[in-house]
Parts: C-alpha cells; sequence; structure tokens
C-alpha cells in the first residue's frame, strides 16, 4: 500500500508560494472559460485556495459532486456547494418558486451539474499530463477551490480536485516585477519651469497685443526655476543661442507710457507681476538629478514648448520665448482676453412734449451725472479688476 505523502515535505505545497499565480492564470482560467460557455452567464468567481489535503473549505456544506475517472487509478473530483447550485439552476432554469433543495432536487437538475462537471473536465483535458503512475510520483491530490457571491449575498464554491501526478508542471511567477535601476534616469515627470518675471501695470496688462514683445526685467538666460508640487528651485542652463533677437527692446515702454498719461484711470498705475511659464513640460529623473546636484543642464526640448503669461496665476497671453541682450522675453502670438469695447455713441435723448396748458415750462436738457472720482473713464467688460487682489498701499 503506497503512503501519502505529507503535505509538509511534498513539492508541490513547498513550491505552492511560487506557483499559485500560475494555477490562477492557466487553471483558473480554463475552468472558469469553460463555466461561462457552458452557463452563457457572466458569474463572477474568485480563486481562492490550493492545498494538498481537504481542508475546511469543504465542511459546514452540501455538495454535488462528479466523480470522473481519468485511468484505472487516478479519478478527479467535481464539487459543487449548494449555494452555487441554486446560482447554476436559477441562470439555467429560470427563478423556481420553491427554495432550491438538494433531497428534492430532480432528474433534469442532477443531468445539468453533471453536464456542467463533464463539460469542465474536457476543457481541461488538454492540460493534463497523463502518464503511468510510479513510486517516485505524489500520490497526493490538490484540491483548488473558487468562491462565487450571489446576488443574496451567499457565497458557493466550486472545488475541483485532481492528482497531482496528472498536473502539468506549474512555473514559478513572480508576484512583483523587480525594479529596473537602469531604467530610472529615463523615467520622465511633469514640471513647470518658470523662466522669468517683470513688475508692469495693470494698462500694459489689459493693452498686451499679438506681436508685442514682453521683456521678462528679473531673468538671466543662464539660469531658470523649476517648480514641483509647489517647490521652487533655481537652476543653470545652457542659453539656446537660436532664440536671440538681434534688436534692442524696450517692450514700447514709452508709448505705453505716453498711452496711459492720456487715456488711463487710477486703478491702471498699479503694478502686477507678470510670470512667463512654460507648461505641460516633462524632464527625466536624470536630468531631475542633475537639477538637484547643481550641474548645468541642456533643456533645449522645452524652448518648442508654448510659454504662458500670467497674472495671479490667471493666462492672459502665450507665445515663444526670445532673448533680447541679456534678458528673456516673450512675442506674443495669442492674447486670451478680448480687447475693450469702444463706447457706443450716444443716441440724443427724446424730446420731451410740453403740456399745452403752460406752454412756458421749458425742460431744461438733462445733465449726465458726474463720473464719481475714482472711477475708471473705460468700461473694460473682459478685464476685470476684481481677479486681483488691491492693498491700499498700492493705490
Amino acid at each position: 500500500m503506497t503512503e501519502l505523502i505529507s503535505q509538509y515535505n511534498s513539492e508541490f505545497s513547498l513550491r505552492l508560494n511560487d506557483t499559485f499565480v500560475w494555477y490562477e492564470k492557466v487553471l483558473f482560467t480554463k475552468i472558469m472559460e469553460r463555466f461561462q460557455e457552458f452557463t452563457e452567464r457572466n458569474i463572477p468567481f474568485k480563486f481562492i485556495a490550493a492545498s494538498e489535503q481537504d481542508n475546511a473549505f469543504f465542511t459546514g456544506e452540501e455538495y454535488f459532486v462528479t466523480k470522473i475517472r481519468v485511468d484505472k487509478d487516478r479519478s478527479i473530483f467535481m464539487r459543487i456547494s449548494s449555494v452555487l447550485m441554486d446560482t447554476i439552476l436559477t441562470s439555467t432554469l429560470g427563478e423556481c418558486p420553491e427554495e432550491f433543495s438538494t433531497e428534492k432536487m430532480t432528474e433534469l437538475e442532477a443531468k445539468i451539474l453533471t453536464g456542467l462537471n463533464d463539460f469542465i473536465y474536457k476543457g481541461l483535458n488538454s492540460l493534463l499530463v497523463i502518464r503511468e503512475l510510479d513510486e517516485f510520483q505524489n500520490p497526493n491530490t490538490a484540491h483548488f477551490t473558487f468562491a462565487s457571491k450571489n446576488e443574496k449575498g451567499n457565497v458557493g464554491k466550486m472545488v475541483v480536485s485532481i492528482p497531482i501526478s496528472l498536473l502539468p508542471d506549474a512555473q514559478p511567477v513572480k508576484k512583483y516585477q523587480s525594479f529596473d535601476m537602469g531604467s530610472f534616469p529615463k523615467y520622465k515627470i511633469p514640471v513647470n519651469i518658470i523662466t522669468g518675471m517683470s513688475t508692469i501695470s495693470l494698462f500694459d496688462v489689459k493693452h498686451i497685443e499679438a506681436g508685442d514683445i514682453v521683456v521678462l526685467e528679473q531673468s538671466n538666460i543662464k539660469t531658470m526655476t523649476i517648480c514641483i508640487e509647489g517647490k521652487k528651485k533655481v537652476f543653470a542652463i545652457t542659453p539656446d543661442t537660436s532664440i536671440i533677437l538681434g534688436i534692442d527692446n524696450n517692450g514700447g515702454k514709452e508709448e505705453m507710457t505716453q498711452n496711459m498719461n492720456n487715456d488711463s484711470g487710477m486703478w491702471d498705475v498699479i503694478p502686477v507681476d507678470i510670470v512667463a511659464e512654460f507648461e505641460h513640460v516633462t524632464v527625466s529623473l536624470g536630468e531631475l538629478k542633475q537639477i538637484s546636484e547643481g550641474t548645468t543642464v541642456d533643456l533645449a526640448s522645452i524652448y518648442e514648448n508654448k510659454i504662458y503669461l500670467k497674472v495671479e496665476n490667471k493666462c492672459i497671453a502665450s507665445g515663444e520665448l526670445v532673448i533680447i541682450n541679456d534678458k528673456y522675453a516673450v512675442r506674443v502670438d495669442e492674447v486670451f482676453s478680448d480687447k475693450p469695447k469702444q463706447a457706443p455713441e450716444a443716441n440724443p435723448l427724446p424730446t420731451q412734449q410740453v403740456p399745452q396748458q403752460n406752454p412756458q415750462a421749458v425742460q431744461q436738457p438733462q445733465q449726465a451725472p458726474q463720473q464719481q472720482q475714482g472711477q475708471p473713464q473705460s468700461n473694460d467688460e473682459n478685464f476685470n479688476y476684481n481677479d486681483f487682489d488691491i492693498e491700499d498701499e498700492d493705490i
């Protein structure tokens, strides 16, 4: 008589930690494909256990058992719990007015369950290794348990018991892929890169047009600022000489100043900070490491991205980065707010009919209300001063 091999000494049990994922991907997947095909229902299952001896999953419930003989020495057992039987028969035959009971199972119901087990076995047959049993092979049986929860929240189980000698050689599958340190420098992350800023008046902000060049007075062509999750760091770069403009451009300050003196209200002179910032830029972790170490970084690829002009973190225009003398500047090609609309010409007031009984009463021309002190002369519907925080000391 052949003695049973202890589960603790069996190679099958010792390798389960490494081979469980393989059984899940191969054996469990094949069983579920056959189950869904037979029932024509997408019943969700989970692979919950693999063992070399009868375990606690067998107890406390009735099972419908089908024994399928493989050869004279070995058989496969297919077990379906009562809860799962109810789910299968309901999906196949429809709702039953009476509660399902294994004691009252009909011949038709038994044939359906037997047919299901046989259909699953035929699908597994291609995976099994049919070989003669010798004294060196494990004579024990492996039990694979699958669970499914029905609409009522009850859990049904299917247990497929296969002689270990019939199982194919399971290939160990790593649960976690090892991290390749060689790929670390190539991994890219999104960052914001700031090229510089200037302090200009609200009047200048409101009158930026496509084609204008906004010089960033607080900038250095040899440095930029990188921003990651609110943290900023100045880093050295190699300037791109292809974006240098061979002109001395003051950004039209004299003309803007003259226009501002002629056409501005008292709020227009309030200074605000305008920031030039690349967005949606990705840098590799290798480049980020160079930045953190203070090494000069060549970021020529970022010049291909648009650069945005922002006031109070609101985009007001976009364009391309250029260099004028030793400062960065932005040549504007798109403005994100409409120009102020001209006020329509005032229509003459309608002449009021004078009652005949008082011919001497003549209506005086109605005077337009005087402009309140401090109110801007023009009404710009698209430029909202309330978007900016204004302190008393700024006025």
